[in-house]
């Protein structure tokens, strides 16, 4: 039994010890040439302007905020520093430092400040430069300069290290009961991260004792299953036959019949050796029936089975890339668009149909155009929507029931969901779409009917004024020609005003402008800002006849509060022009609703300095931004590819880019060109040749 352990979870938990093809290790950080901190230019630069414009306030002494420049570290700009090093930065760029009434740089001396920060850091986001854990998760990728992925192209692509990625729930749900006969209650101990970010991350997971237990509980049952007295498997029943112990050839079909069951493909030479061996061994200590159980145990415990394998096969190009083997290719393509192994890509994979570039992008357009009705085929394209959105949290946000209707957040996610569906299926200019469409299905659903292929229908039997959450009277009627609702102009436009969206980022009973101002910040501006400090009182205070954006203000204009909240308030405010249920309304506190908006700090001369009247007018203007439309294409990278985007993505991300553009605003094709690129196809192995990014 100890034997059974080792091979079990015992091999589960050495994943990370496990050597690549070619003779290198998991995880092994591209060589790149030595990039050295700019210890020179920091004392002949940086430190004189310190001297001059800054000591005075900032030094050992005097520390004012509790903050000294005097004798900071540059050569910790991107390690224990990166965030000190972040600020100084924005507080330069955007002219909070020095303060108004103190003596200011030249422009050309803040110029050259800006310059030799943003120099630095961006030496930290080269592929392959070791990094700080956090930063590979996806709340840090817009870390990464934007200007650096979408200026000058490089020479190629310069891909990501080989990675095992554990599966996600979803996939394990998905494949592993239909394993068994009639195989229920498996326990799943895949967990996945609990907050408004992408669940599926490479770097977000490790599998260890905690989850290993009820992953070896299953497998025992399915294993159990398999050799049961309902097993389908001629060879199953042999291995755990009443008649007595299987001859040696039986237990080699066996193996071989487990591997192609659990693993879709063969297994080798050594491993039905090993396997073998590891039968006969538990046969002598405890009988055969027992070693059939532990064996397939075994193999349904291997790391192949619970990490997706992106090793890379072949002999590497002359800049040390490696491309993926076909296999890895057709299940990346696979979990990138389902939860379970696509038929076609399968196929392909084994005829020699994932050689190149060129037929992957063929496959998976066909693929995506197939679905372009139902949407049914590929979960994983509106699967992206909801953790880019995160409208789906409306559900967890306990409301009370409004007065004169109804809250019902199912509804209204499922109403929103029908809406993205319909933008999908036009799959023009979808970016803009989502924010500005005034078209909204309410109460109603896409259902799949075998005569007439998707067809529209009433969403619920059950009647619900839940509807008011629209602004639409209590007596008011379904019809499929209605469908989907237009709103007035000045009412409603897209995501952002839809009240799914907005019960989502709001509070059980107010709004919460910081919130999804911080979204906006983030998701459409490419910004970053920092988690509220651990002892922050961050409630907002009680005053009738105060409106909550005078409460908010109150609350966030000490100096100490307003150095972040600068980044959210002024975008999240114009969302008052919503109850917490998402109601329009005209009069907050019995006074007339300020839904003014201000987009500053980002950089961004197109978009620094606007100001609008409210959230219609913000997102038609965020909607038209090439820039904003730039940060939705690298939230985009990010989902699929499962990590953060380096400076060494950048082709592939201009490329992105293009293909969306080219298509007039087609997701489809986005997506094609991401899953045929060379950040999704290669991985790099070995010392890089040539030039660096």
């Amino acid at each position: 039994m100890a034997r059974t352990s080792y091979i079990s979870s015992g091999l589960l938990l050495g994943v990370l010890s496990v050597v690549m093809a070619n003779g290198v290790a998991l995880g092994q950080q591209l060589e790149l040439k030595s990039i050295e901190p700019d210890v020179a230019g920091f004392k002949a630069r940086i430190v004189p302007l310190f001297e001059d414009y800054c000591l005075d306030c900032h030094d050992n002494k005097i520390k004012k905020g509790n903050f000294s420049l005097e004798g900071i570290d540059s050569t910790q700009i991107n390690g224990d520093g990166l965030e000190t090093w972040r600020l100084i930065r924005e507080q330069v760029t955007f002219g909070d430092m020095p303060p108004k009434d103190k003596l200011q740089p030249t422009p050309d001396e803040r110029k050259a400040m800006i310059a030799w920060i943003r120099d630095e850091l961006r030496k930290g986001q080269l592929p392959g430069v070791p990094k700080s854990e956090k930063l590979a998760l996806p709340q840090y990728g817009n870390y990464v300069d934007h200007d650096a992925l979408f200026g000058a192209r490089l020479d190629r692509v310069y891909p990501a290290p080989p990675r095992l990625w554990r599966l996600r729930p979803d996939i394990y749900d998905s494949t592993m009961p239909r394993l068994g006969d009639r195989i229920e209650g498996l326990a799943n101990g895949l967990n996945e991260l609990d907050d408004p970010e992408f669940k599926d991350y490479a770097a977000s997971y490790f599998l260890d004792e905690a989850a290993t237990a009820p992953l070896l509980g299953n497998a025992k049952k399915i294993a159990e299953s398999m050799i049961g007295p309902r097993a389908k498997d001629r060879v199953f029943r042999e291995l755990a036959s009443d008649d007595g112990p299987p001859k040696p050839e039986a237990v080699r079909d066996a193996i071989g019949v487990v591997f192609r069951k659990v693993l879709d493909r063969g297994a080798t030479a050594e491993e039905t050796d090993r396997f073998q061996a590891f039968f006969d061994k538990t046969a002598a200590a405890a009988g055969h029936k027992t070693a059939a159980k532990m064996m397939i145990t075994a193999v349904l415990m291997q790391p192949e089975v619970l990490y997706r394998r992106e090793l890379g096969d072949g002999k590497p190009d002359e800049y040390g890339r490696v491309r993926l083997s076909p296999r890895e290719i057709a299940f990346a393509l696979s979990y990138a668009l389902s939860n379970e192994p696509i038929d076609e890509f399968m196929k392909s994979a084994a005829a020699g149909g994932l050689a190149t570039s060129e037929q992957v992008g063929a496959l998976v357009r066909s693929r995506l155009a197939d679905d372009s009705r139902g949407q049914g085929k590929n979960p994983r394209v509106l699967q992206f929507f909801r953790e880019y959105f995160n409208y789906p949290f409306a559900r967890d946000v306990f409301k009370d029931k409004p007065e004169g209707g109804d809250h019902d957040p199912q509804r209204l996610v499922a109403d929103l969901e029908a809406t993205i569906r319909d933008v999908l299926r036009a799959d023009q200019n979808v970016f803009a779409e989502l924010l500005t469409t005034r078209k909204y299905y309410v109460d109603a659903n896409f259902k799949n009917d075998k005569r007439d292929g998707v067809i529209l229908v009433k969403g619920h039997e059950r009647w619900s004024p839940y509807h008011t959450a629209y602004n639409l009277s209590p007596d008011w009627k379904w019809s499929a020609e209605t469908q989907p609702v237009e709103f007035p102009r000045d009412e409603r436009a897209g995501v952002l005003t839809h009240p799914a969206w907005l019960a989502a980022w709001s509070g059980n009973f107010e709004n919460h402008p910081v919130q999804r101002g911080k979204w906006i910040r983030t998701h459409l501006l490419g910004g970053s800002v920092p988690d509220v400090p651990i002892g922050v009182d961050a409630r907002v205070p009680e005053r009738e006849h105060t409106t909550f954006r005078d409460r908010l203000k109150i609350a966030t204009e000490p100096a100490e509060c307003w150095r972040c909240h600068k980044k959210m308030n002024p975008l999240g405010v114009a969302f008052e022009r919503y109850d917490h249920y998402g109601r329009f309304q005209r009069l907050d506190a019995g006074q007339p609703v300020d839904a003014s908006a201000l987009i500053s700090r980002t950089g961004v001369a197109e978009l620094d300095g606007k100001k609008v009247a409210g959230p219609i007018e913000l997102v038609e203007l965020l909607a038209k931004s090439e820039y904003a439309e730039q940060v939705f294409v690298r939230y985009v990278f990010r989902y699929f590819m499962g990590r953060n985007e380096t400076i060494g993505d950048a082709n592939t991300l201009q490329d992105a880019h293009k293909a969306y553009r080219d298509s007039g605003g087609s997701f489809r094709e986005l997506v094609v060109s991401l899953l045929s690129s060379d950040s999704f196809l290669l991985r790099q192995t070995s010392a890089q040749a040539g030039s660096k990014p």
